[in-house]
């Protein structure tokens, strides 16, 4: 039983990146001729930075940044005809606001729909901050008996020339 001579390989082992590249090839070039490509780039993000800009404006000066909140307060349903919808709106003092009030039933369907519209304030009648806000109570009538009711939507209603 004889012995097998090692193998002497006097030559060094591959380098890292060398088997690399005999294993996935030699990364090429990804540069553009003549520079068209950073150019593009350089287009695209300016054009996109006036894009975010403008679109930032618009939303800071349109009639979206208004001030407009509302939030249900409570209901109360006072038979299978009669709901009421109590809630708190606040709004510029100059807007005049609609709201969409409605009176589901247990399967969420609307057994109840009222839109209510709040006009300006008089003069003199807001001073403070606070004054903006105000609590409105809505009587609506319901096709069946509803189980919770609130405020679906408000918008700010354009004036009409």
């Amino acid at each position: 039983m004889g012995m097998m001579p090692e193998s002497l390989d006097s030559s060094p082992p591959p380098l890292p990146q060398d088997s690399l590249a005999n294993r996935y090839g030699r990364a090429q070039s990804t540069r553009a001729p003549s520079g068209t490509g950073r150019r593009r780039g350089t287009w695209l993000a300016v054009v996109g930075l006036v894009l975010a800009v403008a679109a930032a404006a618009w939303f800071t000066f349109s009639d979206t940044a208004r001030n407009l909140t509302w939030k249900d307060v409570g209901f109360r349903i006072e038979s299978p005809t009669q709901a009421q919808v109590t809630f708190q709106l606040t709004k510029d003092p100059e807007d005049t606001v609609a709201c969409a009030v409605q009176v589901l039933n247990e399967q969420y369907a609307v057994v109840g729909f009222h839109t209510v519209t709040v006009g300006p304030a008089e003069d003199g009648q807001v001073q403070t901050p606070s004054d903006e806000t105000q609590y409105y109570d809505v009587d609506l009538r319901t096709d069946a008996e509803g189980v919770s009711g609130g405020v679906e939507s408000c918008w700010i209603e354009e004036p009409t020339a």
